[in-house]
């Protein structure tokens, strides 16, 4: 016979002890003097993170508690419609939310694949002063133990399938502080060493793609600076891919008869999707702008018209963006052998300079920023527009803008090998290579405090 203790014991043992929990384990937990002040710092950072012009309703902040809880009871809401959310800020701590998982899971669940999240989490190193900071009513009382590693974090976001594509480590003082702030918060903490003391590191995580997407249009934009002998091997050579391919030519201010050899192209090829831009000739930054204001495609790449970078490459760029292996693809020249010719000295040597320098501006390996080769989503390129107005319009080339564009907004960058040929028609543009290394280090100056030290 049960008895019935047993009976009541048995029941208990049949409910999930999980199943009624609040999302936020610190729902109902006082906050501390400086929870407030704190949590206002953070979300001044990710403001900053958001892209430029994002409209509000595309955008959910997690405050407090409660927040996380509403929001996470929506999530199993079919009623509900996330089609529009593009970023969820977390400004709470993500130690406090009671199943990591399981929100992620479930935001992956309801959330478009183009969406970000943004959170934080403390840094476990310091979880005796945290933890001295709830006793004196500082901050929450937590319990001791109760903080994650970052590795901890990545294997949270993949389990539930997800990637953290950025971290931030910015904040060594939990409040603002003038002059301290700048030196600690503003230099220090982006520093080796010093930003293992980071109170907190903040992500950024993108969705991991489980298979292709749909096949799209592409817009392949080339920038053409007297290029009369090369337009008509461009566009035989640009191969078909996707749903369709358009080639947008852009004529930047030529003296020669560039733009007599697009119309012929135009003409004697009927069926290929071919525009005529016009570039105000300053520059192959403009240029593109140019091209990027009568391009149509979903999908938008950046050729060289010198064609020493194959266009027989560009579908390998395609296939990897609509696997969504990454939001922003550049090629590099330095991993396959190049052809000898194919680079000066000079210029070998700083093109290696600038990418040790870049890698360190953007956290992420970079080992060619300057090669033509650039790919990216249409609807991205606001952000891009919206860096070079951080950069002060500097940039000739717009390679800089799109790299630290896409760092700067959480966008996830890959490098794609490419074999790299001599020219074979036409003049090299890339002279004056004293004045062109100054000016791309003011660039990279101006990068690095827009890119690296903002916060």
């Amino acid at each position: 016979m049960f008895s019935p203790e047993r009976i009541v014991m048995a029941q208990d043992v049949l409910v999930n002890p999980k199943d009624g929990h609040a999302a936020s384990a610190r729902r109902g937990v006082p906050e501390g003097r400086l929870t407030a002040r704190w949590r206002a710092r953070l979300r001044r950072f990710m403001q900053r993170i958001v892209p430029p012009g994002l409209p509000h309703e595309r955008q959910v902040w997690l405050d407090s508690p409660e927040a996380i809880d509403r929001f996470y009871q929506d999530l199993d809401d079919p009623a509900k419609d996330f089609g529009d959310v593009e970023y969820v800020c977390v400004t709470e701590a993500m130690v406090d939310v009671y199943d990591v998982i399981e929100f992620f899971a479930r935001m992956r669940r309801r959330l478009p694949p183009r969406a970000r999240v943004a959170y934080s989490n403390f840094n476990w190193l310091l979880m005796p002063l945290f933890r001295i900071g709830g006793l004196l009513g500082l901050s929450r009382n937590r319990p001791f133990g109760n903080f994650f590693r970052n590795d901890d974090i990545d294997a949270f976001v993949e389990m539930a399938g997800w990637e953290n594509i950025r971290r931030y480590q910015r904040f060594l003082l939990p409040v603002h502080v003038p002059v301290a702030s700048w030196l600690l918060d503003g230099i220090l903490a982006r520093l080796p060493v010093f930003r293992l003391f980071a109170l907190n590191t903040l992500f950024v995580a993108r969705m991991r793609p489980e298979q292709p997407g749909e096949h799209c249009t592409t817009s392949v934009l080339i920038p053409c600076k007297n290029e009369e002998d090369n337009v008509e091997a461009a566009v035989r050579r640009v191969p078909d891919f996707g749903r369709q391919v358009e080639l947008v030519l852009i004529n930047d201010q030529s003296t020669d008869a560039t733009e007599d050899r697009i119309r012929q192209a135009q003409a004697q090829h009927p069926e290929r999707t071919i525009r005529l831009a016009r570039g105000p000739g300053r520059g192959k930054a403009e240029a593109v702008r140019a091209g990027m204001a009568a391009a149509t495609g979903d999908l938008c790449m950046i050729l060289d018209a010198d064609l020493t970078v194959v266009p027989e490459d560009l579908p390998q760029f395609y296939e990897a963006m609509r696997a969504r292996r990454a939001d922003f693809i550049h090629g590099t020249r330095f991993v396959y052998p190049q052809e000898q010719g194919a680079m000066r000295f000079a210029n070998l040597l700083g093109n290696v300079f600038f990418s040790v320098l870049f890698s360190y501006i953007v956290d992420a390996r970079t080992t060619d920023t300057l090669c033509g080769t650039k790919v990216y989503w249409r609807r991205d390129w606001p952000l891009f527009e919206a860096m070079r107005t951080n950069l002060e319009g500097k940039d000739l080339w717009g390679d800089y803008n799109l790299i630290f564009g896409a760092a700067r907004y959480g966008l996830k960058i890959a490098q794609l090998p490419v074999r790299y040929f001599e020219r074979v028609a036409g003049v090299s543009k890339m002279t004056k290579r004293a004045r062109n290394g100054l000016i791309m280090l003011r660039v990279c100056w101006h990068g690095l405090w827009t890119v690296k030290f903002f916060w």
